[in-house]
Order: structure tokens, then C-alpha cells, then sequence
């Protein structure tokens, strides 16, 4: 209980710097700027989700089962209102919403790794999980990739995990989204295990995802479409 009345004290002030200093939040390149999500934002952000898995070859419904229907159905009530959570948006000539970024308590963004954590008494990490965040649902539309855009939300995002003392940031991306990758690493993100998971659709149209025993490492290059499996990289940064 202690970290989390800690982190809403500490929520509360950034937010009171946020206000005084927003202009550092909105940083303007080329017409571009990085705000906080409003309300009238949900249905741009869940069509750049769309259209960013679309461009990676998932035509196959991915992004609406798993994500859209998922956390990105209320992304108020999923990012903004708990606390430790966030969404950013990237904007473009203060009108149209050409990236996003979100962060959530480990507890809530991944809680297969959080319970991982609190059960293995020899875990490397010397934190309690409460002071890990999780890095979601970063994408740009690709008419504006290679502007620095996708950086400049990372580094929001890391910048307001340190303020409200976040310890470290993890996050999951699939191997096959070498960009991402890429980005992550620039920024000093460490790459840990790589899971496998296939994909079925139950009987209420969920994608359910079964974690493999057996490795495929011969099929980890194909797009999912292809492959019907995931194959989900675990990324670190200590803060």
C-alpha cells in the first residue's frame, strides 16, 4: 500500500509541473506535438492501432479481438484513471492524431509477469513489482515514421515513469517488429526471453493465446499471419 499512496502523491505533483511547464510535454517539430489523451481521442487512437497492424500483414481481425475490444475499448478508464497509468498521443498541426504511447502498473499491463515476479524468490530484480510500469501500445502511422515521433514518446513515457518513481519499465513487442526493436534498444531497453505463444479463436470469437512448450525457432521469422504463433520479445530498463 505504501507504493501506491506514494505514487498518487507523486502523480499529483507532476502533474501540477505538467501544467507549469507543458510546453517541454508539447515539444513542437515540425508542426508535431505530444499531449495527453482526451476523451474525443479513443476512436484515432483505435484506428492508428488498426492501421499499424494492417501495414504488418494482420488482416485477419488481430488488432480488433486482442486489442481494440481489449484495453483500447476505454483507454480512460484503462490508462488515464489508474493511478501509475498514462496515454500520450502524438499530433499533428494540433488536429489530426498520428501516434500514441501508454503506460500501465506491471500489475495491470502484464500481469503473467507481475505474478512471475512476486513467485520467484531468485528473481534478479532487487524491486518490488508495484515499481514496475509497463510500456504499451506504442505506434505511428507510417506517412510520418522516421520524424523522430516514435522516440519522442518513449522518452515522454520514460521521463514520467521516473517522476512518479517507477523503478523499471518493461514491455513485450513481437520479434518480427524489427523497428521497434531497434528503437528500444537505442534507448537502452534489455532484451530478455522470448516467448512463444499459437493462437486460437473460441466460441465467442476471443483470440486465446496458449503458451508453447516446444520452441519453433524455424518459423520465428514468418508474420503470424503465417505462422498462427506469436513470438513475443521481453524487453528491460532500469530506472
Amino acid at each position: 500500500m505504501f507504493f501506491f499512496y506514494y505514487r498518487r502523491f507523486l502523480i499529483k505533483l507532476y502533474h501540477i509541473k505538467y501544467k507549469i511547464i507543458s510546453a517541454s510535454f508539447c515539444m513542437s517539430l515540425n508542426n508535431i506535438s505530444i499531449r495527453s489523451f482526451k476523451s474525443e481521442d479513443l476512436l484515432h487512437c483505435q484506428d492508428i492501432t488498426r492501421a499499424v497492424y494492417q501495414e504488418q500483414g494482420y488482416t485477419d481481425g488481430y488488432a480488433e479481438k486482442a486489442i481494440i475490444e481489449g484495453d483500447l475499448a476505454d483507454i480512460q478508464m484503462n490508462y488515464v484513471n489508474i493511478s501509475g497509468g498514462h496515454w500520450w498521443v502524438a499530433v499533428f498541426d494540433n488536429e489530426q492524431i498520428i501516434g500514441q504511447i501508454g503506460i500501465q502498473p506491471l500489475s495491470i499491463g502484464n500481469e503473467a509477469c507481475y505474478r512471475d515476479i512476486l513467485q520467484n524468490s531468485e528473481s534478479a530484480l532487487s524491486i518490488h513489482p508495484d515499481q514496475i510500469c509497463e510500456l504499451r501500445r506504442l505506434a505511428v502511422l507510417s506517412k510520418y515514421r522516421r520524424q523522430h515521433i516514435a522516440s519522442r514518446l518513449v522518452r515522454t513515457l520514460i521521463e514520467y515513469a521516473k517522476n512518479i518513481d517507477y523503478k523499471a519499465i518493461h514491455l513485450t513487442t513481437l520479434t518480427e517488429m524489427k523497428a521497434a526493436c531497434q528503437l528500444y534498444e537505442k534507448f537502452g531497453f534489455k532484451r530478455d526471453k522470448i516467448e512463444q505463444y499459437n493462437i486460437n479463436i473460441d466460441s465467442n470469437n476471443k483470440i486465446k493465446y496458449t503458451k508453447s512448450t516446444v520452441f519453433d525457432h524455424h518459423l520465428i521469422d514468418l508474420p503470424m499471419s503465417e505462422s498462427q504463433r506469436l513470438y513475443v520479445q521481453h524487453y528491460w530498463l532500469m530506472l
